[in-house]
């Protein structure tokens, strides 16, 4: 059962991945960030609020373990990627955009850490004392 939930999870979180890169990517065509990995920068941070999230209420007892597989390693695991971060940083230091590189990778990091302070935060404060 726990498979089979990280599965659906994991197969949920590779299609929002696809749509969310498809809808981000398009809006940004001819726009001053195009080729500006923001898809991926975007996922990626709303994928560490979203763990932080969860994992705060796994350890107040307020989802099971098996949603946490589900929607932790699943979901959220299909919906994020760093492998596809660090081949957009290097395609971006290969293409000569140091400032670019340096903004996608400081952004990942920077707003991923501030995403999970909020989220482990806003989860602490919905479920109560642990």
């Amino acid at each position: 059962m726990k498979v089979l939930g990280i599965m659906l999870g994991g197969a949920m979180g590779a299609t929002a991945r696809y749509y969310l890169t498809l809808w981000i990517q398009g809006g940004l065509r001819n726009g001053a960030l195009a080729g500006f990995p923001l898809a991926t920068l975007s996922v990626n941070v709303v994928g560490s609020f979203l763990f932080a999230f969860l994992t705060e209420f796994g350890l107040r007892g307020a989802v099971s373990p098996q949603m946490r597989l589900a929607l932790g390693t699943g979901f959220i695991g299909a919906l994020t990627t760093f492998s596809t971060f660090e081949v957009e940083t290097d395609a971006l230091l290969t293409g000569g955009r140091f400032t670019w590189a340096a903004a996608y990778v400081l952004g990942n990091l920077v707003l991923g850490f501030v995403a999970v302070l909020v989220g482990r935060g806003l989860a602490a404060r919905i479920a109560g004392p642990a």
